[in-house]
């Protein structure tokens, strides 16, 4: 039947199509049920045995993201920690440099040169007196001890 006549028909009837009926005009019948293909996601009790499976796989991928982004946080930190103490460690080796460097350009200096003599090798000029004081307990601290009677040693050897 060509299709300028199908729409005429069409046109001229009025009434609703019941599908199962031009089937059969058309002569395919109607298809059985068991011939149908099966709904999308299967029956319910699979579509819930899919989920399940799937609610798994993701929460198991969630927990090995969790343990990477753990370790290596706490390796990060670690890290961290490190590179605190040595950047501390860094600044005071600078520090020591600064005041090694101060020292060394006071090296020639005949000041300097006197000053380190009297407080490292206890040396006086002549006619002068040294006074040794002898230090205090370790177990006593500065405020609470006395301090000793100081005895006074003159340089002159020839002084007996």
């Amino acid at each position: 039947m060509p299709k300028n006549k199908r729409n005429e028909r069409r046109k001229k009837s009025e009434q609703v199509i019941d599908f199962e009926e031009a089937r059969e005009e058309r002569g395919q019948g109607s298809v059985p049920q068991a011939e149908l293909p099966p709904v999308r996601g299967g029956t319910p009790k699979k579509r819930k045995i899919r989920f399940f499976a799937y609610a798994k796989l993701y929460i198991l991928i969630l927990l090995v993201l969790l343990l990477v982004v753990t370790v290596y946080g706490g390796q990060i930190l670690n890290l961290k920690s490190e590179e605190e103490s040595a950047v501390s460690e860094l600044e005071a080796a600078l520090d020591r440099k600064a005041r090694l460097e101060t020292e060394l350009s006071h090296i020639d200096d005949p000041a300097y040169i006197e000053q380190q003599a009297r407080t490292r090798l206890r040396m006086i000029k002549p006619g002068e007196l040294l006074y040794v004081l002898p230090e205090a307990p370790r177990g006593l601290s500065d405020a609470g001890a006395e301090p000793p009677a100081a005895e006074p040693q003159e340089t002159d050897a020839g002084n007996e």
